[in-house]
Formats: structure tokens, C-alpha cells, sequence
């Protein structure tokens, strides 16, 4: 098993992380295969590898048409539920997320059920 540690002592966003795992072998190409496998529509990712003061980078953006709209944990989770994945690999995401929502809960005072997610508007993928 590998592991990760990330000092996030300012915080950290997804496409952050994201970057910062394809910069240390993640393979770009099997994420693309992987996201494309979830129940959404309407976005693209984009990865250059840049040099931000000197330090080498790869900075990776999901372009999708803006919205205000937030994602609270069930949202996600259905979401998740319904994609082509394996049951382990939805199993490990539904964790990752109740994770962070439990910390952005506890960070921010609230509860569980009242912590969202910023979301671009993705459209639900058309039924085959």
C-alpha cells in the first residue's frame, strides 16, 4: 500500500490534490477513463504541466459552464452509486467524501447534513 501525506496547513481543493497526484505518477489518462465512467455530463478536464516561482507543477482545471449550485453529501453519494465502477472503488469514494464532509462540518461548526460541496453544473448523462 502506498501513502500520501499532504500538509495542507492553508487547505486544499480537489483539483489541487488532483495536480499534486498526477505530478507523482497518478496516470492522467486511467483518471479520464475513470471520471468519464460517472453519471455526468457537460464537462472537460484540462492537465499542463507549469512552473509557478519556481517549482514545477501540473495544474489540472474541469471546465464545465459555471453555476451556484451546491452538492450536499447524499448528492454525491448518489451519484457515485450510479456509475460504472467497481463496488470497491465506489465504496472507497463514498468514504473519501463522508471524511471530508465530517471535517468541513467540524471546521465550520455545522452538521453532517448541512455541509455542501461547490459544484459546477454537470448535466446528468443521457440513459443508453
Amino acid at each position: 500500500m502506498k501513502i500520501a501525506y499532504f500538509d495542507c496547513f492553508s487547505g486544499a481543493s480537489g483539483d489541487m490534490i488532483l495536480g499534486a497526484l498526477i505530478a507523482a505518477g497518478l496516470d492522467e489518462n486511467a483518471l479520464r477513463h475513470d471520471l468519464e465512467r460517472l453519471p455526468l455530463a457537460g464537462f472537460e478536464l484540462s492537465v499542463e504541466r507549469i512552473k509557478k516561482q519556481g517549482f514545477a507543477a501540473v495544474k489540472f482545471d474541469v471546465h464545465a459552464p459555471d453555476e451556484k449550485a451546491h452538492r450536499h453529501l447524499h448528492h454525491i453519494t448518489k451519484i457515485i452509486d450510479a456509475a460504472d465502477l467497481s463496488d470497491r472503488i465506489k465504496d472507497r469514494s463514498k468514504l473519501i467524501f463522508t471524511r471530508l464532509a465530517e471535517a468541513e462540518a467540524k471546521v465550520h461548526g455545522s452538521i453532517l447534513e448541512k455541509v455542501h460541496f461547490p459544484a459546477r453544473r454537470f448535466q446528468p448523462a443521457a440513459a443508453p
